[in-house]
Formats: C-alpha cells, sequence, structure tokens
C-alpha cells in the first residue's frame, strides 16, 4: 500500500522554511523589502499549487 503524503504539513514546512529564509537573511543582512514583496505571493502560490497536487487521489487501476 502506498503512504498517503500529509498535505497540511508539508505545506506548513514550506511556508515555516521561507519565512526561517527571511528571519535568516534579516539576521546577517538588511532585507530588500521591494523583492520580498515579489517573492512572497509567487511562493505562496507555489506552495498553493504543490499542495493542489499532492492531494490529488491517484485513478490508476480504478477502470
Amino acid at each position: 500500500m502506498r503512504r498517503r503524503i500529509d498535505v497540511a504539513a508539508f505545506n506548513v514546512g514550506l511556508a515555516c522554511i521561507g519565512l526561517a529564509v527571511v528571519a535568516l537573511i534579516a539576521a546577517f543582512d538588511t532585507i530588500d523589502w521591494t523583492l520580498v514583496r515579489i517573492v512572497a505571493p509567487l511562493g505562496l502560490v507555489a506552495i498553493g499549487l504543490a499542495g493542489l497536487l499532492l492531494s490529488r487521489t491517484s485513478t490508476k487501476g480504478t477502470r
């Protein structure tokens, strides 16, 4: 049997990694907030698409 991926945990983990990267950059350098305004929404869209793709059910062998 194939194991299912916990999509909610996957999405929260990706969001936390993104927040941690911003925090690390802020700790060692200044943040260019104009770049964050562009990258943050694109990152959230990518996380949402990954969640949608992972939540699809397999239709192999059901016919």
